[in-house]
């Protein structure tokens, strides 16, 4: 009790000089709080750790038990769910038996019973007995609305060879999701799910002030700022504290090098390996680039620092992922700087610190929310930089925008499964397409509908009215209808809740004269539009018998119903644009004109980027050469699948 409040004094002492944000503090519940003392040792690849949780109970129901993630129990063995779900298979962890996990010494209450005896591990998913990322633990005395627990914890973790997100790589450490984490206890009980393949993590937000101990020789990085260090021996401790976080990771590692730079007022740091030193630049850049989108479309970055990882040669798997003002990128030995690897995973993880790190939504049940949010948002920002058809690849007179990476994906499996569910239930994988690239194309077709300039707007009243708390996709549903003012569950029914395929296809056009007005057809579905005027009647007999029948019929191949522009060319140049509901299966248009119809075109902006079949929405009178490039989709789709397999994780 006494270490514990020395510790806080002396951060109230020292927070005039030492302080994470840039605004006035506290901008969250802080009902999650954690004070830690952390060693790793280097030979044994493992974390000897001292944990003192402080848990508010910010609902109104009395808590009479507390459940914890264990998430490097995971890495246990094969039969956890994590690695059932992967199959079983982890070579590399059973390689020299180099799995991990996390045992839990010591569960005690800060001057109270020592309730270690009293942890056991739940299956809440699935009722796998063999996974333990799950922890129980029954209170001898219930917490009611408003109060708050202290627990002390102790704890060994295990790290892993570097698999999924942490571990360590020879003399590398990087620890993510490695410490007893208390769940979220939200709608009357808690949401503390096991690990697994396709998911992410939930957690409450709250004050970090973690005491790292590591060989003297390594250079450490970590979520919040850099408090203190202070030499031992052959050891060194470093002090971060971190405010207003959901989660707290770090690294070591003897070789990195270590860059500094200042952008809009944010410190921003890249710890790398020197065998990529010629992508610096490129990181620090696209960080400023998030910078000054962010702080002029949604909010000013409202921490002081972020700290950019870049992952050294084999470590690759811990690459891709965003944690509180600590995220880590991905690049290639002279990587050329048309292939905008670097950029792009900076980019995407940066935008995690808002979406999922700020505005803290369920990654576990509505990935989405910040996976599909957060790959428009840097789709936005890497083709405004980059330019929309190469913002992602462009050499060798090959290129591809993000929006090309993401239709490449979802034309796969254009109706596979819906997006809103629990992201490890997707039927027969999916989880990437459905929680990344579905949702970007939904939201730009969204912005094509309402305008870029009511989105921002939307996506500025969600930022602002869900940072620091927990929204569901319903409280965005409810943003997008109060900015606009109008009814959007018929869309996000289909696009969101549903699986339904959004496909038009223009089924045939044909023109032939014919020498004299027939009239108009009667067909139901049909329309018949611009007769032959009265002007054109009192010309010359020749003229008033040449003029030209133009039918023109369109399919809705797909179930998802939506609004749609057709628009018909004329061999005089003159067009015909009209607006079909779609909720019929087909619409024909006929058209009498003394000229021919040339073409015709379903959706011709294309603001329908959700439409699975761009290749059936146009035709023309005169035969064609093929419009698509069958080995051109196929080696885009290839890109996006090495881009997706990088950030698969962030």
């Amino acid at each position: 009790m006494k270490r514990f409040t020395l510790i806080i004094i002396f951060i109230f002492m020292a927070r005039p000089v030492f302080c994470q944000l840039r605004v006035e503090g506290p901008l969250s519940p802080r009902n999650a709080n954690y004070t830690m003392d952390i060693r790793l040792d280097a030979e044994k690849k493992q974390i000897e750790g001292k944990e003192i949780l402080i848990w508010r109970n910010i609902s109104g129901d009395v808590i009479r038990e507390l459940q914890f993630h264990l998430y490097p129990n995971a890495f246990k063995n094969n039969k956890s769910t994590y690695m059932r779900e992967r199959g079983g298979r982890a070579e590399k962890l059973e390689e020299d038996d180099r799995w991990g996990w996390i045992d839990v010494h010591r569960f005690q209450i800060v001057n109270g019973p020592d309730l270690t005896d009293a942890m056991e591990f739940i299956q809440p998913d699935d009722d796998n007995v063999d996974d333990q990322t799950v922890m129980r633990v029954l209170l001898p005395r219930p917490v009611y609305p408003g109060r708050e627990i202290r627990i002390e914890i102790d704890f060994t973790t295990q790290l892993p060879i570097v698999f999924e997100r942490n571990g360590y790589y020879n003399d590398f450490f990087f620890a993510a999701q490695w410490f007893p984490k208390i769940g979220v206890y939200i709608d009357g009980k808690w949401n503390c799910h096991q690990y697994h393949t396709t998911t992410e993590f939930f957690a409450d937000y709250g004050v970090y002030d973690v005491n790292l101990t590591v060989p003297e020789s390594y250079i450490v990085g970590a979520s919040g700022i850099r408090m203190d260090e202070k030499r031992t021996g052959t050891e060194k401790t470093v002090t971060f504290r971190a405010e207003d976080v959901h989660d707290f990771a770090w690294t070591a590692w003897p070789h990195y090098q270590v860059e500094d730079r200042e952008y809009r007022g944010v410190d921003i740091r890249l710890m790398y390996d020197k065998d990529h030193r010629s992508s610096v630049n490129r990181y620090f850049e696209a960080v400023e680039h998030d910078l000054d989108w962010f702080g002029d479309h949604i909010a000013e970055y409202p921490y002081s620092n972020v700290t950019v990882i870049d992952p050294p040669t084999g470590t690759m798997a811990v690459g891709g992922m965003e944690y509180p003002t600590f995220i880590t990128g991905g690049s290639l030995w002279n990587c050329p700087k048309g292939i905008r690897l670097t950029e792009f995973v900076t980019i995407h993880e940066f935008g995690h610190i808002y979406w999922y790190g700020i505005v803290g939504n369920n990654e576990f049940e509505e990935a989405w929310l910040d996976e599909g949010i957060n790959s428009y948002v840097e789709a936005r920002i890497i083709d405004y930089y980059y330019g929309e058809k190469a913002s992602l690849f462009d050499i060798m007179g090959i290129r591809m925008g993000e929006l090309d990476n993401s239709r490449g994906a979802y034309i796969q499996i254009p109706r596979h499964d819906r997006t809103l569910r629990d992201a490890w239930t997707y039927i027969g994988g999916g989880y990437g397409t459905l929680s990344y690239q579905k949702p970007t194309l939904m939201l730009y077709t969204l912005e094509n509908l309402i305008g870029r300039e009511t989105m921002d707007r939307i996506l500025k009243t969600f930022y602002e009215r869900w940072k620091f708390d927990h929204p569901r996709s319903d409280d965005f549903i409810d943003v997008v209808e109060e900015v606009t003012g109008a009814d959007y569950d018929w869309y996000f029914d289909q696009a969101l809740k549903n699986s339904l395929e959004l496909d038009f296809r223009l089924a045939t056009v044909s023109t032939r004269q014919v020498r004299e007005q027939k009239g108009f057809f009667d067909a139901p579905a049909e329309k018949v539009l611009f007769p032959l005027s009265e002007e054109a009647d009192s010309d010359s007999t020749e003229e008033k018998e040449k003029h030209y029948r133009s039918v023109v019929r369109v399919q809705r191949k797909g179930e998802f119903i939506i609004p749609v522009d057709v628009l018909m060319i004329f061999a005089d140049g003159d067009s015909v644009r009209e607006r079909w509901d779609g909720k019929e299966r087909w619409v024909r248009y006929t058209y009498e004109r003394p000229d021919k119809l040339v073409s015709a075109v379903v959706d011709p902006d294309q603001k329908l980027v959700l439409d699975s079949n761009f290749a059936n929405n146009s035709r023309t009178i005169e035969p064609q050469k093929k419009a698509v490039n069958l080995l051109s989709v196929r080696f885009l789709y290839w890109f996006e699948s090495l881009l997706h397999l990088i950030s698969f994780f962030g």
